[in-house]
């Protein structure tokens, strides 16, 4: 009697253990997988964020040189067909291609 006790109580053990292992499979992998796609997403906002630092740098400068640069401004005037009082202009638009 004592011999059986002893093997349903070890085959109880074995069973419980193993639903245990399966339980815990089943819970972590969604949360890996969702662990995954998250680290995916923050490297791509990281990227994003680094992107529009590197514009609002850009822009700085620029602000600066239009602050700093008169050069820089009629340029940037010209190419938008901007001119100065009593200036005439004159635009040529390209040949169409034949």
């Amino acid at each position: 009697m004592n011999v059986f006790l002893t093997i349903i109580t070890r085959t109880t053990l074995v069973v419980a253990l193993i639903l245990v292992l399966a339980a815990g499979v089943v819970t972590i992998a969604p949360k890996f997988s969702q662990m995954s796609g998250l680290a995916q997403q923050r490297n791509e906002l990281l990227r994003r964020i680094d992107f529009k630092g590197h514009e609002i740098k850009v822009l700085k400068d620029k602000q600066q040189r239009f602050k700093t640069d008169p050069e820089f401004v009629e340029r940037v005037a010209r190419m938008n067909r901007r001119v100065r009082p009593g200036e005439l202009v004159f635009v040529f638009d390209a040949e169409p291609v034949r």
